[in-house]
């Protein structure tokens, strides 16, 4: 008999722990919101060619075009072909463009063979329904390295110069910096 109330207390008190942690996990997803938090203030919005005002080689067209892959992704805003048709209007410029040797040969120290590649941008967010910025001249950066060594190389031929280097991580470059741009622009400010 004993052992009957017990078990009886025992699944009474598991069925009533049960029902609250289900009431309370189910509070808790109540306010949950699939996708992004915040609402934007514009729905269209058309990205402007980046301006380069730098000595950065073949940046703007990689740049714009991943600005706009990366904002076609997101489904709160349409991606427009005409700027009088949007709402929001971004703005590019590409203001600097810095190579930092970090690696020198182990035969020749003047040698550099890895650089830091830094690209700067300045965005601009016109709203064309209210006539005001959203956000202006905010500073975007992204680093990036270049190497000039390959170290599975058997003979000089199959090593890799500065340019070639250069050019090879350019579109990583952009890529990394349009997804920050991006955030800029597609985040609740």
């Amino acid at each position: 008999m004993r052992n009957t109330i017990t078990l009886y207390l025992f699944r009474h008190v598991a069925f009533c722990l049960g029902l609250s942690a289900i009431f309370l996990i189910g509070s808790g997803c109540r306010s949950y919101r699939l996708g992004h938090p915040g609402d934007l203030p514009y729905e269209s919005i058309f990205v402007k060619p980046a301006q380069n005002k730098s000595y950065a080689p073949q940046a703007q067209a990689l740049l714009s075009s991943e600005v706009r892959q990366t904002i076609l992704r997101d489904t709160r805003v349409k991606l427009v072909a005409k700027e009088a048709n949007a709402d929001a209007v971004l703005f590019m410029d590409i203001v600097k463009y810095d190579r930092t040797p970090t690696a020198r040969s182990q035969d020749d120290t003047v040698v550099a063979r890895d650089f830091d590649l830094t690209l700067t941008v300045i965005c601009s967010l016109y709203d064309q329904k209210n006539g005001n910025y959203l956000f202006k001249n905010r500073e975007v950066s992204q680093t990036t390295n270049a190497f000039t060594e390959n170290p599975f190389a058997t003979n000089l031929l199959d090593e890799q110069g500065f340019l070639q280097a250069e050019y090879d991580a350019m579109p990583r470059l952009t890529r990394d910096l349009a997804r920050k741009i991006s955030d800029e622009v597609l985040s609740a400010w």
